[in-house]
């Protein structure tokens, strides 16, 4: 009997075994689901490739084509990399329409395969690395070969109307392309913020020089089987050869994050990947690397850093570049004084307003002096060749300057400081191997497209008469009953009465006091005095008439309507708690938006805990911990309307002069109407190291991204250093890094030594600090950053907690 059952057993496991099994072909009708990752993919015959949902993080997914052996499955294709899907309820479904759909969660779509589908009966895997989709005769009629991300393979075709994009760190497009351009030159370009320049081949040689026919109509490019990368604008059809060129090895040509194109072989014993054939041999040749005003240079590792007079725009991202000390102002009345900083042997390369040539230095200074655009210039000493620059990109220190160098000429302020800031400069020779960049190169820039402008065509040519005969009987109306309103208007109210009127009305609709530009110019005199820049916009030092100190934030990017702008500003008019800046005044004048807000005495929490500017003691720094959770409980649950912040950290967080936290900056912020279920959210919001899982996963996002980021803090608090210093100490992602600590920390906590939590005690506070406080937020930390977001507490229980281990220590 017991064998009868030990059979039965055996043949109910069967077919779910024989489920799990790695196929290479998905039926009509079939789904992979994301619940099943490490055993339902598809797999190509050989066993190279696989295919399937791929984890980018801990709750996020992808649809993606990967090597099977090798380290960290190296990801050759992925559908809609920008979108990934969430960890539960995602699918891959090849509908009976034969369209294959990726869809998330909730059924939305996130992506599908386009064109003409009829007849498809089922998508294979192929050896080549290749998804297919095939109709009953066996011939393709879709294929993930023809939409490339990153990486070609060898026989996957590069053509006019194929590109690879780089990935960033992020898992999302990056700035970086690789493709034909309209002269059929195959091409490395730098694309990003409005710039498009070819970096590859070397933009300074012609196509002769660079081995290249231009105009080749043909624009085709593939790897062989034997490491030889053919082109169809190559000179004399000679392919570009790998380092260890013969058969038998896998291959793959990847545009990488720091925009340079490789192709590396795998070692099948280990699973690791080698180089054996790079584009730019040196990094710093490589546009957009250390972004805007960054300069790279070699020391002796590719490096970079910022001229004097900038500084490092976003810590950790150098994809940000650098922003000037002090900006140049300008004005039409008067001319900001200027100097010029001599930078020997630096290039900045392209922005060229101009070329004068046979011109002296001081009229090239000149040039630059009397154009406000012009942010400096390079002059060639010889031909008289000046190169006025519109802007500071692809910057880089030769390495080995000569006299035919131009030399490079920084524009600054007069009274900019840089006595004892050294300029950048290599130093060393270079290898033209072998050369990684140093930069913790980190980019989540995203590109926006704009809807062009037509012009009229000639048969609309005789309606623009008649509208404007109609356009201006209306104007003349509109001004003969406006000139009736004020004559009747003045006849009962004086001039001062009638704007005390408007600005009465105004302030009590808007809770705000309106500014003009011209106040908040002689407030800030002039913009002089930055006290910081974040990601909403620059922030200034002011002092109003009645002498009282403002902090004036310009705000960037501002897209709503003038409508949509003061709705969103009489919101956050009504939100008042100690624990929040007070929002004085706005302006909001032609394309000048501009917020006044209370000064703060001593700046930001990142600056006095992380720069040593003032030494936390532990009783200020858990007054902190409550004080921000009170404003965070009173903006998720008291305040008249439900405000996520969406932008939680350190920066965000200022201290008056009694050490007392406000939270700052809702410009990230989203004003959600309490009970609200259909919130989209588009792209990854927030700071590196303090965004909540579900920004990735493409959740409904709550208030509970907040209580994530608050969490980090805590630690921070706790640790007296930044969670993203450890990541970069450890060379890996913030989330990991984040995860492995905050699963030691959950260790420690259950064990209950006292001993251990010491430890991880900012050691600046020589052991000066209360076992039981730090222990409550070391345990809100751990249930604050929960990847489930639904164990993570609310701002309202958070408050409680601190409440009573403050009462708690104030009875011992």
């Amino acid at each position: 009997m017991a064998t009868f059952f030990m059979i039965l057993l055996l043949l109910s496991l069967l077919p779910l075994h024989l489920s799990a099994a790695p196929r290479d072909t998905l039926l009509l009708g079939s789904s992979l689901s994301v619940e099943e990752h490490q055993t339902d993919v598809l797999q190509s015959p050989e066993g190279t490739f696989s295919c399937g949902f791929h984890s980018i993080y801990e709750s996020a997914f992808t649809f993606s084509i990967w090597y099977t052996n090798s380290v960290n499955k190296t990801v050759v294709w992925t559908a809609n990399r920008d979108r990934p899907v969430h960890a539960r309820g995602a699918v891959v479904t090849l509908r009976k329409d034969g369209t294959m759909v990726l869809t998330d969660y909730d059924g939305a779509v996130v992506w599908q395969t386009e064109g003409d589908l009829v007849g498809v009966q089922y998508a294979r895997l192929l050896d080549t690395g290749n998804l297919v989709m095939a109709n009953s005769s066996g011939m393709v009629v879709w294929q993930s070969f023809d939409s490339p991300t990153d990486t070609l393979l060898p026989t996957q075709h590069i053509t006019s109307t194929t590109t690879l994009v780089s990935t960033t760190h992020l898992h999302v497009p990056g700035p970086y392309i690789f493709h034909f351009t309209d002269s059929s030159i195959l091409s490395l370009i730098y694309d990003d913020a409005g710039v498009h320049e070819i970096y590859w081949p070397n933009p300074d040689n012609g196509e002769y020089q660079n081995d290249r026919n231009r105009y080749n109509s043909t624009r085709l490019g593939f790897i062989d089987d034997t490491g030889r990368f053919f082109s169809s604008d190559f000179a004399n059809q000679q392919p570009l050869v790998a380092s260890d060129e013969g058969v038998g090895i896998k291959r793959r040509l990847t545009l990488d994050p720091d925009g340079n194109l490789r192709l590396y072989s795998l070692n099948d014993s280990d699973g690791r990947w080698s180089v054996s054939w790079i584009a730019v041999s040196q990094p710093c040749n490589i546009h957009g690397l250390c972004g805007p005003n960054g300069i790279c240079h070699y020391f002796p590792t590719p490096t970079c850093s910022c001229p004097p007079g900038y500084v490092m725009s976003q810590p950790g991202n150098w994809s940000q570049g650098c922003r000037p000390v002090v900006d140049i102002v300008c004005t039409a009345k008067k001319a900001q004084p200027v100097k010029f900083l001599r930078l020997p042997g630096t290039d900045f390369w392209g922005s060229d307003q101009q070329h004068p040539d046979k011109v002296s230095l001081q009229a090239c200074k000149n040039i630059c002096r009397k154009d406000c655009t012009c942010k400096g210039f390079q002059y060639q000493q010889g031909t008289g060749t000046c190169y006025p620059k519109a802007s500071l990109y692809n910057g880089k220190a030769y390495t080995a300057p000569t006299i035919s160098t131009p030399m490079m000429y920084l524009k600054l302020p007069v009274g900019v400081n840089i006595s004892g800031i050294s300029v950048p400069q290599t130093n060393v020779l270079i290898s033209p191997r072998k050369q990684h960049l140093d930069c913790g190169q980190m980019s989540a820039s995203t590109l926006e497209l704009f809807p062009e402008i037509h012009k009229s065509s000639q048969g609309e040519a005789k309606w623009f008469y008649f509208y404007g005969f109609a356009g201006s009987i209306f104007v003349l109306e509109a001004f003969f009953i406006a000139s009736a309103w004020c004559f009747v208007l003045r006849w009962e109210l004086g001039a001062s009465e009638i704007q005390a009127v408007e600005e009465g009305y105004n302030a009590l609709t808007s809770n705000f006091r309106r500014y003009s530009y011209k106040e908040l110019v002689k407030a800030t005199r002039k913009f002089k005095d930055e006290l910081g820049k974040g990601g909403s916009g620059i922030v200034y030092k002011g002092v109003l008439d009645d002498n009282r100190e403002v902090a004036v934030k310009m705000l960037e990017n501002v897209r709503q309507c003038e409508e949509e702008f003061q709705a969103e500003l009489r919101i956050i008019g009504r939100i008042n708690h100690m624990n929040l800046v007070r929002i004085w005044g706005v302006c909001s004048e032609s394309s000048h938006r501009m917020l006044v807000t209370e000064y703060i005495e001593n700046g930001s929490l990142a600056h006095v805990l992380f720069k040593g500017h003032i030494l936390l003691e532990w009783r200020q720094r858990f007054n902190i911990a409550l004080g921000v959770a009170k404003g965070l409980a009173y903006l998720h649950h008291e305040c008249l309307e439900w405000v996520i912040h969406c932008d939680v950290k350190p920066e965000n967080i200022l201290l008056d002069r009694n050490l007392e936290p406000k939270i700052a900056d809702f410009g990230l912020a989203k004003l959600l109407n309490r009970g609200s279920s259909n919130q989209n959210v588009s792209r990854v919001r927030g700071t590196i190291g303090y965004i909540a899982p579900e920004w990735i996963s493409s959740l409904q996002i709550t208030a509970k991204v907040d209580v994530y980021s608050y969490g980090v803090v805590l630690l921070e608090l706790v640790l007296g250093r930044r969670v993203l210093d450890m990541a970069l100490a450890a060379n890996e992602e913030v989330h990991k890094v984040l995860r492995k600590y905050v699963a030691m920390l959950a260790l420690m906590l259950d064990k209950e030594e006292p001993s251990s939590i010491a430890e991880v005690v900012d050691c600046r506070l020589s052991g000066q600090f209360n076992y039981m406080q730090v222990r409550t937020l070391i345990k809100l930390a751990v249930s604050c950053v929960d990847e489930d977001r639904s164990k993570r507490p609310t701002m309202e229980s958070i408050v409680q907690m601190l409440l009573l281990a403050d009462e708690s220590c104030s009875m011992c």
